[in-house]
């Protein structure tokens, strides 16, 4: 049965703004209401990187440089954000197939190709984002973030399970 209601901590599905990003985010989309509590600690990239205390990005406009791992160059790119990845064990894959022994993660990028963000596959296949410093929430699809805001998947990356 489809869920008819957001998960009653998921905030951000009260902005007045979220209709028009995430046109294709409806409520059937969530996976149960283990919304996590908002945080500005940690964006969806450091949540698909599994780090809860620090902000993954190369160059915020806003806080200035966020976390971004040594060597890895300071860009909003596509290569930049593979590359970023890359040192936690990851490499670019095909597709969000669920495959044993494996996690995945899905970069989304802009019209211009630039990364705007992450998500992580679950080992039950449903997927778990973090949007920005709101909420992080769990998705059975990908598909329900493609818009405005975020754009659609650009690749997807996969590492061995630890």
């Amino acid at each position: 049965m489809f869920r008819t209601d957001w998960p009653p901590k998921c905030t951000l599905t009260k902005q007045l703004w979220f209709p028009a990003d995430f046109p294709n985010f409806k409520p059937h989309h969530c996976d149960s209401d283990d919304v996590s509590e908002f945080d500005h600690r940690y964006n969806c990239i450091a949540w698909a990187a599994s780090d809860t205390r620090k902000w993954w990005w190369p160059d915020d406009p806003v806080i200035g440089y966020g976390y971004w791992p040594p060597g890895v160059a300071r860009e909003v790119t596509i290569p930049a954000f593979i590359a970023a990845f890359n040192t936690l064990g990851y490499a670019v894959c095909l597709d969000d197939s669920i495959e044993n022994g494996f996690e995945k993660i899905a970069i989304f990028a802009d019209q211009n190709a630039e990364p705007t963000h992450a998500a992580r596959q679950l080992t039950d296949g449903v997927w778990t984002s973090k949007f920005g410093d709101y909420e992080d929430i769990r998705h059975v699809v990908l598909a329900c973030l493609e818009g405005p805001r975020y754009g659609k998947v650009f690749v997807y990356m996969k590492r061995g399970i630890m």
